[in-house]
């Protein structure tokens, strides 16, 4: 997992990552997202597309899964609001709730052990890899509107 800033490229974090996500993070700097509708939009067909999708936070963990992808790394780019996320390493313990779904490319947990906990705020992103289980729809104190960009690269 990998947490930055996107307005933020002198830092050192943008010196070691990966040249896709670098592109991935520079096309949403480039894009005004505000006047699309929550969909989803094909970049380089299902190799490289995104996801516009906007919800209000929960406060309660019970009420948002823990899911891992196998085919994509996600790259999320909160727009607007206050998220918080779980996270934990595959190698934690879970507990299954929905096994793995090959065509949406998701396993969800209703629970795991050793999960830690961090918060997206505005033109902050967050790069899970396959092996990154991971937690979002959180509230961050109170339950507030977020939008996000949910980039999916293919592995």
């Amino acid at each position: 997992m990998i947490v930055g800033n996107r307005h933020n490229t002198d830092s050192l974090i943008f010196k070691f990552i990966d040249e896709r996500i670098k592109k991935v993070l520079s096309f949403a700097e480039k894009n005004d997202f505000k006047a699309l509708e929550d969909n989803i939009y094909e970049i380089n067909g299902k190799n490289l597309f995104y996801i516009l999708s906007s919800y209000k936070t929960s406060e309660k963990i019970s009420e948002k899964y823990a899911e891992i992808h196998k085919k994509y790394i996600d790259v999320q780019i909160l727009l607007y609001g206050k998220e918080k996320f779980g996270y934990c390493d595959i190698s934690s313990v879970k507990k299954v709730y929905k096994e793995y779904d090959e065509n949406k490319d998701i396993e969800l947990y209703s629970a795991v052990e050793d999960e830690d906990f961090f918060v997206l705020k505005p033109n902050m992103f967050a790069v899970f890899f396959p092996e990154d289980i991971h937690r979002p729809g959180l509230s961050a104190g109170i339950p507030r509107n977020v939008r996000k960009i949910i980039f999916k690269l293919a592995v």
